[in-house]
């Protein structure tokens, strides 16, 4: 069945005018032309030296929270976000997506110390052709870094130039980079799906076992018949609303056990997925792998699904569904959940959600025996939040989570602390007074770092704060959620 998918936030909150709060996540969906990268020796591809702040120094108010410093070079327009931290030495690494002129984009990389200390003069480039990457706020780039410390994992994604489409998201590959020498420089990149005919992919997320394998889940159109483009949404005037179908997605996965420089066969985990929804990866002890996505079920619900591993990425349970939200919804939310794994092995999932179950809002759940069943939700944080969270796992059984907050009307990065599987959630601030897309890493000290977007001038620009603590100010937010634990199958492949 094909689904309506909502280009604009306007175009979705007036579809759904009856529940405004609900729809909070949604925003243009539009891909930007890209390009693959041509396969070249490794180099070294830096920005100009600007003048930027050399370090994140605290605040003299709180010393959890630092003074957020710019990332991206001056005088260019930069988004997506992500951000990660090497549990070897504490390393922080922060990649976005420069946007240029006619469609171009490029992938960057910048280093910091634990204590915050930038680590080189400019950002490198991932990108070895320059201009040949894309993305948007729904499938912003991805980093992580391997156990020993030694290698930085980026995907994102490209276009084959040699295939003409009239859709800039027709013939978008998924690449991964790898850097061996801390994010200097990066190798050729290696194209992670694998099949020849070009199609769609995109919504990826990265994530790297405690064994140095390197997993990667995304949304796929191979195999998907796309809506004619007589369909397309119109008035009763036959005027174009705004409105395109888009058809529901595919889940696939797959993984490296060297390093990046191979993947296995793709595997498929499921079928219709939300177009728009960004996936999620998490890697446990003992080989095990989570992956969860948006499952669209009969009637339009819209729920988070988890899939998962117990070898590895090689073979996946059936999806199970962690939440019955009974949002009904015909269109993208462009909202994914996060996926943490605690050291007790406890998997938690936060994500957004609206519809008849509660109040529209951050949620959270967790599962204790491998992914087979999930507890019951417990809100987080209701009403003015959108977009997909970050979910950490700290000490103990806390957690951190970051999202994008609405309150008052402009967005701004938010953030609480989480304990007793979502009994208590304390700490609730917002961390910057504005700004968009949070994307958040734990540190080895139990530091929050949270990269996000921010406005400087008339551009975009990539801001760095280190944020949280044990001691964060506490407001506890009340929970009337019940307990128990619920399984609900969603449809397996064969």
């Amino acid at each position: 069945m094909k689904r309506l998918f909502l280009t604009t936030i306007l175009l979705l909150n007036t579809t759904l005018a009856a529940t405004e709060a609900q729809v909070v996540g949604a925003n243009a969906a539009t891909h930007r032309d890209h390009a693959t990268h041509q396969d070249r020796a490794t180099q070294e591809v830096r920005h100009a030296p600007t003048a930027q702040s050399a370090a994140i120094t605290t605040t003299a108010q709180d010393a959890n929270t630092s003074q957020a410093v710019r990332v991206s070079p001056e005088g260019t327009d930069a988004a997506e976000p992500s951000v990660a931290a090497s549990a070897k030495d504490g390393s922080v690494y922060v990649v976005w997506v420069e946007h240029g002129a006619n469609g171009a984009a490029d992938v960057w990389l910048a280093r910091f110390a634990a204590d915050g200390r930038r680590l080189g003069a400019t950002p490198t480039r991932v990108n070895l052709r320059a201009g040949g990457a894309t993305a948007w706020r729904g499938d912003p780039p991805t980093v992580a870094v391997s156990p020993d410390g030694r290698s930085v994992y980026v995907g994102w994604m490209a276009r084959d130039k040699s295939v003409a489409s009239a859709s800039p998201a027709d013939a978008a590959s998924l690449q991964l980079s790898t850097s061996r020498d801390g994010g200097r420089t990066f190798a050729p990149p290696v194209k992670v799906n694998d099949e020849l005919k070009p199609h769609a992919h995109g919504l990826h997320s990265l994530a790297v076992a405690a064994d140095g394998r390197v997993h990667v889940a995304w949304l796929d159109e191979r195999g998907v018949v796309p809506p004619p483009a007589a369909h397309a949404d119109a008035d009763a005037k036959g005027k174009h609303t705004g409105h395109h179908e888009e058809p529901n997605r595919q889940v696939f996965t797959a993984y490296s056990a060297d390093g990046g420089r191979t993947f296995s066969p793709n595997r498929l985990i499921a079928r219709d997925a939300c177009p728009c929804c960004k996936t999620s990866l998490a890697a446990a002890p003992g080989g095990r792998v989570y992956v969860s996505w948006r499952q669209v079920l009969a009637g339009d619900f819209r729920h988070i699904a988890v899939a998962a591993s117990a070898d590895g990425g090689q073979k996946f349970a059936a999806p199970v569904v962690v939440s019955d939200d009974r949002w009904m919804l015909n269109g993208c939310p462009v909202s994914g959940a996060s996926l943490a794994v605690g050291g007790d092995g406890t998997l938690g999932v936060a994500w957004y959600t609206a519809g008849e179950a509660g109040a529209p809002g951050i949620y959270r759940t967790e599962s204790r025996d491998g992914g087979q069943t999930f507890a019951a939700r417990r809100a987080v944080v209701t009403g003015k939040a959108q977009g997909t969270p970050s979910l950490l796992a700290a000490a103990g059984d806390a957690e951190f989570i970051v999202w994008e907050s609405r309150a008052g009307g402009a967005t701004r990065p938010a953030s609480a602390r989480i304990e007793r599987g979502g009994e208590s959630v304390s700490g609730t601030r917002d961390l910057a007074q504005g700004g968009e897309l949070p994307s958040a890493t734990m540190s080895r000290d139990g530091r929050m770092f949270v990269a996000y977007v921010s406005k400087q001038g008339d551009r975009r620009a990539i801001s760095l704060m280190r944020a949280g603590g044990s001691d964060a100010p506490t407001a506890t937010t009340p929970d009337a959620s019940p307990t128990g634990r619920t399984k609900k199958p969603v449809r397996t492949m064969n």
